[in-house]
């Protein structure tokens, strides 16, 4: 195991990205299962909390992962910082984006809570600012944050933004309320996380300080975005004044100052950027050894082909599920034994997989289409 300040090999932080993914694969998985799978009057009230943690957090650790990626896609022009550097790392970027955002789109129809085509929008979005500088970025983030504040207070009511139900895409307006405020994971503010993830990405993650500061500082940030809601909240300094009385376009003021992804107020945005600050740094220390490395080959397999396992999540898990799973059954056990099955399924498929081939299905085809 690496010491502090020591460097770990650069193959082990890539696989670490890797693990990183596969783990938010694995959140994401829990949360979009539960929306088909009903509680059981029988669940302990433990459960449904512990269930419940992972909503919103496994997908902002994804997004943040991909800034992450994006980071090392351009460090070529960061070495080498010449023109013709810059214009192909913008034009990958670009074309990346097309391609996640017609797929997104079209996955759209059959799952509404699809990610893709924001992913798609964020991409376009950071091959016009990868060239700015950690501390630029971090910036650009905080504002995004808070300009979904801004148009929290300034859209007027009569637009219904329901964050439980997005918007239809069959108008310009529709799909730009989706894509930059009401969708479930729209640019203001979810482009923060990834903005984040680039900055972090341009530091050393193959160091083991840096392993350990962002475990760390990911903690201290979910516990500053907890203690500020249990502040605010919890004791009662911010009532729920509802918004026929307030005259702001969501349903609660307080909803503002809450941690939960509906509304992604900014204490929301710290805590799942801690989530994934803190699931990052794990995934780096979990595969500095060579030993551990191996021993985790499968998972990492898996966040390989991310893209891949995260479209058969939805067209295999939740069809199955739909199809074949009895009423009498659902409850949170059963959840949870739905995706501990996929993900082993999952993970055996991605190994028998990558011994044939060195990318996944979907991150085959991107390839081909975007080199």
């Amino acid at each position: 195991m690496a010491e502090a300040g020591v460097s770990t090999p650069p193959s082990a932080r890539l696989e670490g990205i890797d693990l990183a993914r596969a783990i938010a694969i694995f959140g994401m998985t829990v949360v979009n299962f539960g929306i088909y799978i009903s509680a059981a009057e029988s669940d302990p009230a433990w459960l449904r909390e512990f269930i419940g943690l992972f909503s919103g957090r496994a997908a902002a650790t994804f997004v943040f992962v991909a800034g992450v990626g994006v980071s090392l896609l351009t460090m070529r022009w960061r070495r080498e910082r010449t023109v013709e550097e810059r214009r192909k790392a913008r034009f990958s970027l670009l074309k990346r984006a097309a391609f996640l955002f017609i797929v997104g789109v079209s996955f759209r129809a059959r799952w509404s809570y699809d990610i893709l085509h924001f992913y798609g929008v964020y991409l376009a979005f950071a091959a016009l600012v990868f060239t700015l500088n950690a501390r630029w970025l971090v910036a650009l983030a905080a504002a995004t944050a808070l300009g979904f504040v801004a148009l929290y207070f300034v859209l007027p009511p009569a637009l219904d933004l329901n964050y439980w139900a997005s918007p239809r895409f069959d108008t310009v307006p529709n799909a730009i309320q989706d894509l930059f405020f009401t969708g479930h994971h729209p640019v203001t503010p979810w482009f923060a996380f990834f903005l984040c993830g680039m900055a972090v990405g341009r530091i050393d993650l193959s160091n083991a300080a840096n392993q350990w500061r962002l475990m760390l500082g990911g903690a201290a940030l979910i516990a500053v975005a907890a203690l500020a809601n249990f502040a605010l909240i919890g004791l009662g300094f911010v009532k729920a004044i509802p918004a026929e009385d307030a005259g702001f376009a969501l349903n609660y003021v307080a909803d503002i100052f809450g941690t939960s992804a509906y509304p992604p107020a900014p204490l929301y945005i710290l805590f799942g950027l801690g989530v994934g600050m803190a699931v990052l740094g794990l995934s780096l220390k979990l595969t500095a050894s060579a030993a551990r490395r191996r021993f985790l080959q499968p998972v990492i397999h898996a966040g390989q082909m991310a893209l891949t396992l995260y479209l058969a999540h939805v067209f295999v898990g939740v069809t199955a599920i739909q199809w074949f799973l009895p009423e009498s059954w659902e409850s949170k056990w059963t959840l949870l034994a739905c995706v501990v099955a996929f993900f082993v399924l999952a993970v055996i498929f991605a190994t028998l997989w990558r011994r044939r081939f060195a990318r996944g299905p979907v991150e085959w085809a991107m390839r081909r289409l975007v080199t």
